[in-house]
Order: C-alpha cells, then structure tokens, then sequence
C-alpha cells in the first residue's frame, strides 16, 4: 500500500510539472518573441523541470510522504492490534462465560445434592425422634403399667388383710354367741359396715 500511495503521489505531480511545462517555457521566452508554441519541445527547459521535480519528490519524500506513510502504517497497525486485541478479548471472553456457565451448573447441580441430603437427614432425625418417642412411650406405658399393678397387688393384699380380719373377728364373734339367724344376718352386715368404714 506504502509504494502504490507513493507511486500514485508521484504521478500526479510529475503530471501537473509537464502540464505546467509549457506555461514554464513561455515565461522564460522573453517578451520579444511572439511566436512560441506552446507543445514544442524544449530540452533545457526540460531537463531542468525534470530535475526540480526530482528535487520536489526527494523533498516530500523525505520530509512529508515518509512521515505520512509511517503514520499511517502505525494507524492501520493500531487498528490490526486493535481488532486482534478484541477478537482476543471476546474469546477470553467467551472462554469465560464458558467456564463460569460450568461453575454455574456445577453449583446447581451441589445445590440440588445439598438439598437432597438434607432431606434425606430431616427424614432420618424424624424418624430417630419418632422411634425415640415411641420408646419413651414404650417406658412411660410399662412404668404406668408396674405402677398399676404394684397399687393392684397392695389393694388386694390389703383387702386380704382387712377380709382375714374381718373373717377372724366374725368368726370369733359367731363363736362366743349362739347364732341365730336374726344374729347371723346381724353380724354380717356389721362386718360389711366395719369393712366399708375401715376401707
């Protein structure tokens, strides 16, 4: 591009000197002669047109087409770094969309064991606690249970006390006294009243 740019600038000033050319020719022809021809060939005039278009090109060259060609060589290598840069940064930037995409369904898929194993864990605790309730009811019901049957066993062996007594004492009462059956319907509700205040 640097070349063709310099080529083309060339061309254009080496068109515009030999266009100028003639009006160059007629300016130098002096006032005298009146019969110049504008597309006739002067080989001094020429040569030296040649060689200030030289000096002009060497000129700009060194001083403006140099400069401007650089410039716009770093330009368009600015724009080159530019758009690798991006294209860089867009698949870095993909590669991390990629990544936390994974880190994403990673963490939903951990979320999900998560919940799942705390499920299972509550299930469990609640049928731990379940189970213990029931032992605990298992042992509060056995304990009730001892606590009946102990009071059953004192109430009857109480109830064996008191009847023996009662038994000795309305024996005892039917032999010291003639037992009539008026007497004997006497005693024996004596004894029941006896057992029901003792009682």
């Amino acid at each position: 591009m640097t070349r063709t740019f310099y080529f083309a600038v060339a061309l254009v000033v080496f068109v515009a000197c030999f266009i100028a050319l003639p009006q160059c020719v007629l300016a130098s022809g002096g006032e005298g002669d009146a019969n110049l021809n504008p597309m006739e060939f002067i080989a001094n005039t020429a040569a030296w047109t040649f060689l200030i278009f030289l000096v002009v090109v060497a000129i700009l060259y060194k001083f403006a087409f140099g400069p401007i060609a650089k410039a716009l060589d770093a330009r368009e290598q600015g724009v080159l770094d530019n758009i690798a840069a991006a294209q860089k940064q867009n698949e870095e930037a993909k590669e991390l969309l990629t990544q936390y995409q994974a880190k994403l369904d990673a963490s939903k898929e951990e979320v999900r064991q998560i919940i799942e194993t705390a499920k299972k864990d509550a299930l469990r605790q609640a049928e731990d606690i379940v189970a213990k309730a029931r032992d605990a009811a298992g042992l509060e019901r056995d304990r009730a249970m001892k606590e009946i049957e102990s009071a059953t066993m004192s109430a009857l062996q109480s109830i064996a006390e008191r009847s023996a007594v009662l038994a000795t004492n309305l024996a005892g009462k039917m032999i010291r006294a003639e037992v009539k059956p008026e007497h004997h319907r006497h005693l024996i509700d004596a004894a029941l009243q006896e057992f029901t205040t003792r009682s």
